[in-house]
């Protein structure tokens, strides 16, 4: 597979333009790999490989789930963001998006002549991204889905019969990590809690208790579909999320307690999608999230992109000496036959224990020092790695990553709590950061310690 991809790039640098710059290491490998820029999470290989992170230009570290780089583009941050990502590219390159986007496809245009686009055209992907659409054709196909209704902002009065039975769930068409899903559980927090939109409608379905988030990688080739690895998702940990449903992480070993049958279902599935993908000419890897409930595999939504989950089932794949997603996703663009796989199924028997933990700030005030809290992870029994954190000078602000670690242990069992060990670690993660927290002007010693 690095020989394909290798061999089809030649002479181009590849230049990665994500999220995280942690995130490449997994095509460290490729000789072409040339620069990174990213909007969080400095990776430069010692130097090897460089890169620039909008987060070193602005001096802060936003919440990635709600804040977006072209809402700022008048800034002299992302002026300068640009600049420099336009004279990376005036050789003979190429740009491995981790999420196309208005901002780098308007550059990749701006350098046709002379940049492969290693992705989709942002508004191509952007389609895949209307959660609506989407989960109704999915829906026409056959696979079981989360049942969804649509109402419209001037008829909630449909939502509170729903209530009587219980707790109900209200999701806006566009979102991720979490952000606008709200969940209602009693009418009179309905009209409070009601998200208002441009599109004046909401998704609206019963909130199905005890089902477990399930995550996995795949990706559509010219003639097939394949799949990586499977995952429970981390959901809404407590110190780790500022959301009740945001993305705390994954958990790869759980997934081996899983009914073979239930492995089916979700391969079987997953490659539906796929192809229901490839029919509206994607290619490339995608994402899919589930939600097992009462022995049923649902369909939640696909993530028509890398995801969160890529960086550690990229070092699986790596150690099981497989191609990862990201591989997978080049050779794909590229014009690779798809290769053959074992069946999800085997793959899952022999997936070790492994998981990743995303650590964000919760606080009020901005972060100035993730290293107390870097340091304590490092010294966790079987943890193989931390990244992504915040470097020195660097603010975060609520929401925003302060650190990713990983370990070859298991973190959870239902999605949403830690397992003992892990939960006592996490419970101290407010206290390792409190104490590096910017505190608010005149604000009493009081106050803030209640507010940490």
């Amino acid at each position: 597979m690095l020989a394909f991809i290798s061999e089809r790039l030649g002479r181009r640098d590849l230049i990665w333009g994500g999220l995280r710059s942690d995130d490449i290491e997994s095509i460290s490998d490729l000789e072409q790999v040339a620069g990174s820029f990213s909007i969080i999470g400095g990776h430069d290989r010692g130097g090897a490989v460089p890169s620039l992170d909008f987060e070193d230009l602005s001096g802060v570290r936003e919440d990635l789930d709600s804040w977006d780089i072209e809402d700022h583009l008048d800034t002299p941050q992302a002026r300068e963001f640009r600049e420099a990502l336009l004279n990376r590219l005036a050789g003979p390159s190429a740009l491995l998006p981790y999420r196309p986007s208005n901002f780098l496809s308007a550059i990749l245009f701006a350098r046709r002549d002379r940049c492969l686009d290693l992705g989709l055209f942002a508004a191509h992907q952007a389609l895949f991204e209307h959660k609506p659409w989407v989960e109704t054709k999915i829906g026409d196909l056959g696979v079981p889905r989360v049942p969804w209704i649509y109402v419209a902002d001037e008829e909630q009065r449909r939502v509170q019969q729903m209530l009587r039975a219980g707790p109900i769930m209200l999701r806006v068409s566009r979102s991720s990590g979490g952000a606008g899903l709200v969940r209602v559980d009693a009418p009179s927090e309905l009209s409070v809690r009601w998200p208002h939109r441009p599109e004046a409608f909401v998704g609206v379905t019963p909130f199905l208790e005890g089902a477990l988030p399930l995550n996995i990688s795949g990706t559509v080739w010219h003639d097939g579909v394949t799949m990586n690895h499977l995952s429970v998702q981390l959901i809404g940990i407590p110190s780790c999320a500022t959301r009740p449903f945001g993305y705390c992480g994954n958990d790869f070993g759980s997934v081996r307690d899983l009914d073979a049958g239930i492995l089916d279902a979700i391969e079987r599935n997953v490659e539906i999608i796929g192809r229901w993908l490839r029919k509206y000419n994607y290619l490339g890897t995608f994402g899919v999230d589930l939600l097992l409930h009462r022995g049923l595999v649902l369909f939640t939504e696909v993530n028509a992109r890398f995801q969160g989950s890529t960086h550690a089932s990229s070092q699986l794949s790596g150690e099981a000496g497989e191609s990862c997603v990201i591989l997978d996703h080049l050779a794909a663009i590229l014009g690779r036959s798809a290769p053959r796989r074992r069946p999800l199924r085997e793959a899952m028997a022999e997936t070790p224990s492994f998981a990743h933990l995303v650590i964000h700030w919760t606080g009020e005030t901005r972060l100035l020092d993730t290293g107390p809290l870097t340091a304590a992870l490092r010294e966790l029994p079987g943890v193989c790695r931390v990244d992504v954190a915040a470097k020195p000078g660097v603010k975060v602000a609520k929401g925003g990553v302060a650190a990713r670690v990983a370990t070859r242990d298991r973190m959870t069992s239902d999605g949403y709590s830690l397992t003992p060990r892990w939960q006592e670690a996490a419970t101290k993660v407010p206290v390792l950061l409190s104490g590096a927290a910017e505190r608010t002007e005149g604000s009493e010693d009081t106050e803030w310690q209640l507010r940490h």
